[in-house]
């Protein structure tokens, strides 16, 4: 799954649908947690949550917005980025995930004063002292995962033309940022990923779920914000085949 971008309840469907209790069974999501969406800590949580009952068998990455998260938690003392903090958090959606009722009455009577630094700077600090635990753990999350199936998940791509030395040549912001630019070209691995919604991938108008170039590409943002669903794609192992919406 990728891109669930704080819809916990859309999130808690697709969950629904998979067994985590089997023993050879693995989650890997690639990133974009948070955003948009009305519960951008709960999402984070849930993950929290799902990697300390299940352990190695939920792989969670990060992606270029828990980039975001973090600059936005760093560069609060910057104060060239107090409007950029407005800008990047969509009706303060996420603030407002890691605050409670009154803080966040607190932020906005801020805003509207326009204390903008002042806002940004109480909304950083009641995160770090009541959310440290998720930032810390967002800190943490690796930019790829290699499966032992000829596999690489990743959220956004990797810089396929340096072949087997894939893993040197991609740069942190290529794993969370880069387009779909390989598309229809064959590689050594199967690339899975996120980042960019299967419509605007694809090419075609009102397409929901996970789009294949037929040779080595599998992209599953869905595009939770528009249709209300993330997308889940299913591999076994002993076939070696892929399913899921829009591959049936």
């Amino acid at each position: 799954m990728s891109d669930i971008h704080g819809c916990l309840d859309a999130f808690k469907a697709s969950l629904s649908t998979i067994d985590l209790d089997a023993e050879d069974s693995k989650l890997v999501l690639l990133g974009d947690y948070c955003d948009r969406g009305p519960d951008s800590l709960g999402v984070f949580e849930l993950v929290m949550e799902l990697q300390k009952r299940y352990g190695d068998r939920v792989v969670a990455l990060r992606g270029n917005h828990e980039e975001m998260f973090l600059e936005y938690i760093d560069e609060v003392k910057n104060p060239n980025f107090t409007q950029a903090w407005i800008l990047a958090d969509s009706n303060l959606a996420t603030a407002k995930s890691f605050l409670d009722g009154e803080a966040f009455r607190h932020v906005k009577q801020l805003l509207r004063l326009r204390k903008f630094e002042e806002a940004y700077a109480f909304t950083v600090e009641h995160m770090k002292a009541e959310h440290a635990d998720v930032i810390t753990w967002v800190r943490k999350l690796p930019y790829f995962y290699e499966s032992p199936f000829g596999q690489v998940f990743v959220h956004a791509g990797i810089e396929e033309e340096a072949g087997d030395y894939w893993k040197m040549g991609t740069s942190t912001e290529s794993f969370t940022m880069m387009m779909p630019d390989y598309v229809g070209r064959e590689f050594c691995l199967d690339v899975i990923a996120g980042h960019i919604n299967t419509e605007a991938v694809s090419g075609i108008a009102g397409y929901r779920g996970i789009w294949s170039d037929g040779v080595s590409h599998y992209f599953i943002d869905g595009n939770v914000m528009e249709y209300g669903e993330v997308a889940v794609l299913s591999y076994d192992s002993e076939t070696g085949k892929y399913s899921g919406q829009g591959l049936e």
